[in-house]
């Protein structure tokens, strides 16, 4: 009985959004596919390990190059299991919930895409090894990252729990593949406790030592509170956009 009062309850907490009001003049689109790529480049000096990466995003309606970021950092190995982070990110084409106004045309998004933001973060990153799964070289890991974007002073706490195998091959890793969960959690904005979840897919394939490949695809769910203009109309919504994102990358390990 406990365990299905608990089930219940995470299912009404992820659905959630689902059930608010709906500003009914909010275009929201259908299902959705996007489309993005990632350039990372890696360097281990000690237990520091430099980590930078250039992002984008395509939207497969119109084929336009929305969000785009640039993110630079470090982690530090505190133990042999744990690593932190800290990092910076330079990103352009992010949407808010304050981003729906009230024009003079009407009811609109702000097109954001030339509008850059700064963002700070910090994480805390977990691992450990299940030698008891068959083949023995899956790695359980729960990243957690605090963000505060200076734009509008929001802050964000996001968590991944995920599941990786390592394929080796003469002592080298040849493949790893991952399923991982995202949660974005708002700290003080929004009207529900997670505004983003994304499940995925991640495949790398380690050409060699310092060339990684990966592919990923991932189911994401975004849901839009009621932004400073709907409210002050005396409007109030929550709704759910659902999209597929799909994800190419390379990876440049420079360290030996």
């Amino acid at each position: 009985m406990k365990h299905t009062v608990l089930i219940i309850s995470i299912l009404i907490l992820i659905g959630g959004p689902a059930f608010g009001s709906h500003h009914t003049d909010l275009p929201m689109p259908g299902f959705l596919f996007e489309y993005e790529g990632r350039l990372a480049a890696i360097a281990g000096i000690g237990d520091l390990t430099l980590l930078t990466e250039v992002k984008g995003r395509i939207n497969g309606d119109d084929l336009e190059l929305g969000y785009r970021s640039l993110q630079t950092g470090l982690y530090y190995r505190v133990l042999r299991n744990l690593k932190i982070g800290m990092f910076y990110s330079l990103q352009a084409g992010v949407r808010h919930d304050d981003d729906w106004i009230e024009g003079d045309s009407g009811w609109m998004w702000i097109d954001s895409t030339g509008r850059w933001e700064h963002s700070f973060l910090f994480d805390v990153t977990p691992r450990v090894l299940l030698p008891f799964l068959p083949g023995r070289n899956w790695v359980l890991a729960v990243k957690t990252r605090y963000a505060y974007n200076t734009y509008n002073g929001q802050q964000t706490l996001f968590m991944r729990p995920g599941l990786t195998y390592h394929l080796i091959s003469r002592r080298e890793p040849l493949l790893s593949i991952s399923v991982q969960y995202g949660m974005y959690m708002p700290l003080n904005f929004g009207e529900t406790p997670f505004y983003e979840h994304e499940p995925y897919l991640n495949i790398l394939y380690h050409l060699n030592r310092t060339v990684k490949i990966e592919a990923s695809a991932a189911y994401r769910s975004v849901t839009w509170s009621t932004s400073a203009d709907a409210a002050a109309d005396g409007e109030h919504y929550q709704i759910t956009a659902a999209s597929l994102k799909t994800s190419l990358g390379v990876i440049l390990k420079l360290d030996r």
